[in-house]
């Protein structure tokens, strides 16, 4: 009586078995396409400056309504909706979310403790948030107005085939793209899955990954916690300006990448002078191992990272950050002039109604984001009425005339208030 129960048993094993690997096997490996890379050489002590009017169509400042309720420190991230700023603050680990002219529209809150709100992922075609306060057991989703729609387990670290993250990108209502991390797992670690030396994967909106590309090398796995992050605004992927292309640059390297829905490419390749690079074999020589942050502290004009690459028009954004203090950290270059030019050069002008779009400090990140032809960056308060107090008593800005919004910003708030948002159009002739 036993034995048919014994082998319905095994039936069943074997059928789930084939049914995993079925899943497995039907992820996509996608190669990167090398075909067509342009090398940039860059020398950030050759970049130029200007006037704002010089560089920049357009200039528009959006001060974030400030109340009780809405106060916070940095923007340590942003995403622009139609109608939205969503926004991540790393002092809270709350998400906030403002209307496009700087009204406080609602707050999703963090939970005290080690699991906090610490990202957040945007679908644009759902009109939802995505995070976890949870330490990732859990994955929330809210609408815009901050209300739980649902709440959706994850099937742990363990779970063979899904990414525990919230730094996913939507090209697609039910499709993303995301990053991995470097790590030395082999196929017996029982946290190994099958796109665990991949640094690219593509998810669905249940967080199963079905396809992974840009794999690491062998000698690149020991990375994972030798990473020096330039502050907490970074990004190493981006999108590009299109709702379906997206740059991705990797750690200790001077590549940048495009990631489309079925594609990865190798765009281009940046060329810094050597008094500005790492080694070539940084990420791979076994002689840098556990020494790679200690060398980059001791080399402080050497580009550790390449982040927050953006693309507007003939013009490649990009922040290439050093140890040491420096002006030259963000940087525009004309892909077609070659013309390079160092963000923090830019001088203020009537255009931005002399008033500052950056500012001197390890945290600004530079450009945000980018959407709708549009750059977007932020500065504080406290910068901006520094600087409208300055021209109140310099003789050849006095009589400057402010648009209604600064205006009322500049009657009502105080150094103290939410930041600045900053929308800059690039002029494309540079």
């Amino acid at each position: 009586m036993r034995l048919p129960v014994i082998v319905n048993k095994l039936i069943i094993s074997c059928c789930l078995l084939i049914i995993t690997a079925t899943s497995v096997l039907a992820q996509k490996v996608i190669k990167v396409d090398s075909s067509h890379v342009m090398t940039l050489r860059v020398d950030p002590s050759n970049a130029s400056g200007g006037n704002v009017s010089d560089v920049f169509a357009e200039v528009n400042y959006i001060p974030l309504e400030t109340t009780d309720e809405s106060l916070f420190g940095s923007i340590g991230k942003l995403e622009v909706t139609d109608d939205y700023f969503i926004i991540l603050d790393h002092n809270t680990h709350c998400i906030l979310i403002f209307t496009k002219t700087g009204k406080f529209h609602a707050k999703i809150k963090s939970t005290e403790g080690k699991n906090m709100i610490y990202d957040f992922a945007i679908n644009k075609f759902t009109k939802q948030i995505t995070f976890s306060r949870d330490g990732y057991k859990n994955m929330t989703t809210c609408d815009y107005d901050g209300k739980v729609i649902k709440t959706t387990k994850l099937g742990g670290e363990t779970a063979k085939d899904e990414i525990n993250s919230d730094n996913l990108i939507y090209f697609a209502p039910d499709k993303a793209i995301g990053t991995y991390y470097y790590n030395e797992m082999d196929s017996t670690d029982k946290y190994y899955k099958t796109f665990s030396k991949s640094l690219i994967l593509y998810a669905d909106n249940k967080h199963k990954v079905y396809a992974h590309g840009l794999p690491f090398k062998k000698a690149e796995s020991k990375l994972g916690n030798e990473i020096l992050y330039a502050g907490n605004s970074t990004q190493n992927i981006t999108n590009a300006g299109i709702d379906t292309v997206f740059f991705y640059s990797k750690a200790y390297n001077y590549s940048i990448f495009t990631i489309t829905p079925n594609t990865i490419k190798y765009a281009y390749q940046l060329i810094f002078p050597l008094y500005a690079s790492l080694p070539i074999d940084f990420s791979v020589n076994p002689i840098y191992k556990e020494k790679r942050i200690e060398y980059i502290e001791k080399h402080r004009d050497a580009i550790f990272s390449l982040t927050n690459v953006f693309q507007s028009g003939d013009n490649l954004f990009f922040k290439a950050s050093i140890y040491g203090t420096t002006k030259e950290d963000n940087l525009i270059y004309n892909l077609k002039s070659g013309n390079l030019i160092a963000y923090k050069h830019i001088q203020p002008d009537e255009k931005s109604f002399y008033l500052p779009i950056s500012e001197d400090n390890w945290n600004f990140a530079g450009m945000l984001t980018n959407t709708g032809g549009y750059l977007y960056t932020a500065v504080s308060s406290l910068a901006t009425f520094t600087a409208y107090e300055q021209n109140k008593d310099n003789k050849d800005v006095r009589n400057l005339h402010y648009n209604p919004v600064l205006t009322q910003y500049f009657k009502k708030g105080n150094r103290k208030d939410n930041p600045c948002i900053i929308q800059l159009k690039l002029k494309n002739d540079l």
